[in-house]
């Protein structure tokens, strides 16, 4: 894990394009409950995902990212939810477990009539899993959101 000088702030864009809540309003309780992490959840209003921060992939399912940044905070995209049963239909990755990707990079396109006609919710779970000890969360917009804006804020507590 890279050191962080005291002050710096980690700026996370939004994965995606859409309205978005804190993650206590997902409608998965994984999720809501904050079992995965802290975060937010977007409603799209695009199909492609984008990398918020330059990462390593840690793992690529066909629905969901998992990325670590240089300083060891790890986070988790999930498109969708109850999407793992539709076993990679309607998406198409564009990295793989491994790969370095920087802020704004193409990570994934999916359907959304796939999702709508397997019955699976759009909403997608914007996560973080690890983050530092004592660095706090910020989620710094809610409502409509661009992807690439800032949407989350990771720093250390003086």
């Amino acid at each position: 894990m890279a050191a962080v000088s005291p002050g710096k702030v980690l700026l996370f864009g939004c994965p995606l394009s859409g309205e978005v809540q804190p993650v206590s309003l997902c409608s998965d309780p994984t999720f809501s409950q904050g079992i995965v992490g802290e975060g937010a959840v977007i409603l799209p209003s695009d199909w492609v995902v984008y990398a918020p921060a330059r990462a390593k992939v840690d793992f690529s399912l066909k629905h969901a990212l998992g990325l670590e940044t240089q300083e060891g905070v790890k986070f988790l995209i999930h498109v969708g939810t109850d999407t793992n049963r539709l076993e990679g239909e309607g998406f198409r990755l564009f990295v793989r477990t491994g790969d370095l990707v920087e802020r704004g990079q193409t990570l994934l396109t999916f359907d959304p009539q796939v999702m709508r006609a397997r019955r699976c919710s759009l909403e997608t779970p914007f996560v973080f899993c690890s983050i530092p000890r004592g660095w706090r969360l910020e989620l710094l917009k809610t409502g409509p959101v661009s992807a690439g804006e800032d949407l989350v804020g990771l720093s250390p507590v003086l």
